[in-house]
């Protein structure tokens, strides 16, 4: 029997109407609330170059002329090239005045800064008013660029594991046509840490349906943070299966390769990758072995970034997810590398996913794409099919199609990806440029004419000081903008005449080749590449040898991820030999002979062996190598023990550490 309900209490209306209004605040999304602080914080940037340094002032007196200034400054400073972004920054404002004000905007002048304002500008800026087209992605795309960034691409990234989350960010979204903010940090959700995480997957070792004496991996994926829809309803999820045709296409490697690096299985047998297969055989009453993940992980990002630990080396965050502006980056420097004439961005692959999903009904498209509406799927979708032999009712020519409306059509790898030695000095020739510099130099005579030392300077809190650095700041920013743009100049110079050259060098008898250089890529990448870029038929090949290939692919990954190369020594060590050897020993002297490696990395077993043992050419270049260690004056109690192998030796400071390798080592510092 339910109890009674209690007496209804009676209220005194008349005294809640008399009391003040509650405070009501907006319910908008991290993703609004970021891009809404990016405009504070360039609107009081621009501010700065007023006499009136206060924003608030600006804000409450706003009128036409402000915003135009505030906009002509805003498409000075950011590389905007598309009427539709600009149309983004004049909603984005008209929020921002709101929000900080509290009040609607005057409906005129919100009228003249949409409509007539904005308009001018864009035409007055030209700035394209057609969309952005996004170079689509077949398989035949994703099989190279994925083999491309293994075996030849010598990017220097600053450490081998988020190499592998590059291409598995692109297995993935090919794979489930997700949106990059699914799987990776996304720039407007960067407080919150949420990406896909070691409790949104599902790990199992089945039977295969049809043969029963066959196991195999699959993998089950939730994608918690569709738009929209971000941790809310039941996300979608996606199954992986085994792909043994071709190892470098398998997400479920991956996701083994980083369980590995982070400890992250739950039971204490799974120690190397052969014990995946040793130990998960299915029992006869079940059709699969979970393979579980530890809870202590379950809300640790699998993508993470890299970071430099106090001593300047790189390694993984333990918390901190990879953010997609990053991953952004690395897509379009790997792309040029690869010779796409268009960089293009992740999205790419999302495009290229569902170009397949077409025949799918629209519910299914919905669900799978993380769309609202079915007209939506029409904005991913291009013409790819033979109209012209529909027409003629011939067969389609689906091959020549599939080269003409994807990437592969201009590809070219012998693209120019670095500016010459003539582009570079113009560069410095630019006007801007040339004042900064004068600048510069004028305020550091000035402070040294009087301090005698830049240190000092800084330490008497010289205002000097801090507008030198403010310039020299505004150098580097203006000389990479520079940079970019000159080398987007280049790139579409080169694509736009190579039809011309081609001709030419093909009507006098030298026709083009091109030879990519593979010298700087560690031999255990190719040697990997070779492995998992088979592109066989398994139904041809005996389970035993797959599994073979499996835990060797593992294996090579893993040891991989201890061979780190710097960025410094990246174009500077050339391997002779290829993949025959992979297996490189280190064998380190007690007595240098050259008295030019450094110690610090002689030590280091996370390096590549070649790394390691790297003689610089003169001693100041080895020194200032060395203070990119950043050891510390003073050594943590027990003290720091020599870095060179075998030596037991412990040193208290950075004075009887160098002592010590000059007596006993022969490196002089």
């Amino acid at each position: 029997m339910r109890p009674p309900k209690p007496p209804k209490q009676v209220r005194d209306w008349n005294a809640f109407v008399r009391q003040p209004d509650p405070k009501v605040t907006t319910n908008k999304v991290s993703s609004t609330k970021e891009r809404l602080k990016g405009i504070h914080f360039n609107f009081q940037k621009w501010v700065q170059e007023l006499d009136n340094k206060d924003y608030t002032y600006w804000l409450e007196n706003i009128t036409l002329r402000i915003v135009q200034g505030f906009f002509e400054w805003y498409l000075d400073e950011h590389d905007i090239n598309y009427k539709s972004s600009f149309m983004t920054i004049v909603r984005f404002f008209r929020m921002y005045w709101m929000d900080e004000r509290g009040l609607c905007l005057p409906y005129q002048l919100g009228k003249d800064i949409s409509s007539k304002l904005a308009q001018s500008m864009a035409i007055e800026h030209d700035l394209d008013k057609t969309a952005k087209e996004q170079p689509p992605f077949s398989i035949n795309e994703v099989l190279f660029i994925t083999h491309h960034l293994v075996a030849a691409c010598d990017i220097a990234f600053p450490t081998v594991r988020v190499l592998f989350q590059l291409n598995t960010l692109r297995k993935m979204m090919v794979s489930t046509s997700a949106r990059p903010g699914t799987l990776v940090l996304s720039s407007c959700y960067e407080e919150e840490n949420d990406l896909l995480k070691w409790k949104d997957i599902d790990l199992y070792m089945v039977k295969h349906p049809e043969y029963p004496d066959t196991q195999l991996l699959i993998m089950r994926a939730r994608h918690r943070l569709n738009k929209g829809k971000r941790n809310q309803g039941a996300p979608p999820t996606f199954t992986y299966t085994e792909r043994n045709d071709n190892l470098g296409l398998c997400a479920i490697q991956d996701i083994l390769m980083y369980a590995f690096l982070d400890d992250a299985f739950a039971s204490p047998h799974i120690k190397c990758p052969r014990d995946i297969w040793r130990f998960t055989k299915v029992p006869d009453h079940r059709h699969s072995t979970p393979i579980h993940f530890k809870d202590s992980l379950k809300n640790i990002p699998i993508f993470r970034r890299a970071v430099r630990t106090k001593y300047g080396a790189w390694a993984t965050d333990c918390k901190v997810g990879f953010s997609y502006s990053q991953a952004q980056e690395y897509e379009k420097k790997a792309s040029a590398k690869a010779g796409f004439a268009d960089e293009g961005s992740l999205y790419k692959y999302r495009k290229g996913a569902a170009e397949n999903l077409r025949n799918l009904d629209e519910h299914s498209r919905n669900i799978i794409m993380g769309h609202r509406k079915s007209a939506t799927f029409s904005n991913y979708i291009s013409v790819f099919n033979d109209t012209q032999s529909i027409f003629m009712r011939t067969p389609t020519r689906d091959s020549l199609l599939n080269l003409a409306c994807h990437g592969n059509l201009t590809r070219d790898e012998s693209a120019p990806q670095h500016l010459n030695a003539e582009q570079k000095e113009s560069i410095e020739m630019d006007a801007e440029l040339q004042d900064l510099k004068k600048a510069v130099k004028s305020t550091r005579d000035e402070l040294i004419s009087e301090f005698h030392k830049l240190k000092k300077a800084e330490g008497a809190s010289d205002g000097r000081f801090t507008e030198m650095k403010r310039l020299q700041q505004k150098i580097r920013t203006r000389r990479k903008q520079l940079e970019r743009r000159a080398q987007k100049v280049a790139r579409k110079e080169f694509f736009d005449s190579i039809g011309n050259r081609i001709i030419e060098q093909n009507q006098q008898g030298t026709p083009v080749t091109f030879t990519p250089d593979v010298s700087h890529i560690q031999p255990e990448r190719i040697a990997l590449a070779e492995l998992e870029f088979k592109n066989r038929d398994v139904d041809t090949i005996d389970d035993k040898e797959l599994i073979e290939d499996r835990i060797r692919s593992l294996e090579l990954r893993l040891k991989l991820n201890s061979l780190h190369m710097p960025k410094a020594l990246k174009k500077r060590i050339v391997f002779k030999g290829g993949p025959k050897e992979a297996s490189r020993q280190v064998v380190v002297p007690m007595e240098s002979s050259s008295g030019l490696e450094c110690p610090v990395c002689l030590g280091n077993t996370g390096l590549d062996p070649i790394a390691r043992r790297y003689k610089y050419s003169r001693k100041d270049v080895l020194q200032v190598h060395f203070k990119g260690h950043r050891l510390p004056d003073l050594f943590e109690s027990p003290g720091r023990q020599c870095d060179i192998p075998e030596c037991l030796s412990v040193c208290m400071s950075l004075p009887g550490y160098k002592s010590h390798l000059a007596k006993h080592h022969k490196i002089y510092l």
